[in-house]
């Protein structure tokens, strides 16, 4: 009697444990098809790209963006939230961040400079999860894409250029904020390389948004491997590919050649092209018309403080 009472507890000791396993298989299972069915509807950017609010915007996206980080926390290899988690952090910091400091350095110096330095890590932040998302597909390429990237961006191919395009754009500006810091500014011949691939892949993205990041990227100066007239030849076909209803090539064109080349009628004349255009004609990049503008309007009330 005592060897089948341990055999009963043996089987129902082994049973339980059986259930247990099979609950959590179930378990993890139907999280992952949970998440798997939330991301695509919480990750979608059109959602706040055709914003008419600005300030609607800034209040919601960044609770949008921890959630995705809580969602990256039990699923760390979910690709779209990994690429969403890239796109938000850096339209949160070119839209907001970036652009509160360009209006708050002509009052409050301390105060931009606190605003950029948030914007960079934005950035850094942004670009962290790109180079993940990427990392899924190529591993090791992180590491690659700094030891030697023109090599390194050979392997990506055409639905690789819109991770391409927002993880050179948030390194990019990353940079562009962090000039002083030579760990960021080393990185610089990488994200050449990135958009140089993305360029030859599909030069035409977005209608033109990769052109416009060219603009920025050619701007700088000669002896970091910027061209005016490359910037210029960017800037044309971005106009182009956008139907002139994107401000951002012009208030690029203007803040990055016209300054720098002390063309103060150029530079009025693009900012009041970009003040021309109606964020409503496109509203797949009205947020981003919108907040462009407001930077072109501060930009030209202190254009004597420019030239």
């Amino acid at each position: 009697m005592i060897q089948i009472a341990c055999d009963v507890r043996r089987r129902c000791f082994g049973a339980t444990i059986l259930v247990l396993v099979v609950l959590t298989c179930v378990g993890c299972s139907l999280r992952s098809m949970a998440v798997n069915a939330i991301v695509p509807t919480l990750a979608d950017p059109t959602v706040y790209l055709s914003e008419e609010d600005p300030e609607l915007v800034r209040e919601s996206l960044p609770f949008l963006l921890k959630t995705i980080e809580s969602i990256l926390t039990s699923s760390p290899e979910h690709r779209e939230a990994l690429l969403f988690a890239c796109q938000g952090f850096a339209l949160y910091a070119n839209a907001f961040l970036e652009t509160d400091a360009s209006l708050a350095e002509w009052e409050d110096y301390e105060i931009a400079d606190l605003l950029n330095g948030r914007a960079r890590r934005m950035y850094v932040r942004a670009r962290d999860y790109c180079l993940r998302r990427m990392e899924l597909d190529y591993p090791g390429i992180a590491k690659q894409l700094q030891l030697d990237p023109e090599n390194a961006v050979q392997v990506f191919e055409h639905n690789d250029v819109e991770t391409m395009y927002y993880l050179g754009g948030s390194w990019a500006l990353a940079i562009s904020l962090g000039l002083d810091q030579p760990a960021l500014a080393a990185d610089l011949p990488a994200v050449r390389a990135l958009m140089g691939r993305a360029a030859t892949l599909d030069e035409d993205y977005n209608r033109g948004a990769l052109q416009t990041a060219l603009i920025t990227l050619e701007s700088l100066p000669d002896y970091m491997g910027g061209s005016v007239d490359r910037a210029r030849q960017h800037f044309a076909r971005a106009v182009e590919l956008s139907e002139g209803l994107d401000a951002a090539p012009y208030v690029s064109l203007a803040s990055g050649v016209s300054i720098s080349g002390n063309d103060r009628t150029e530079f009025e004349q693009l900012l009041n092209e970009a003040l021309e255009i109606d964020p409503n004609e496109d509203i797949n990049n009205r947020l981003l018309n919108t907040v462009t503008q407001k930077r072109a309007r501060v930009m030209l009330e202190h254009i004597d403080d420019l030239f």
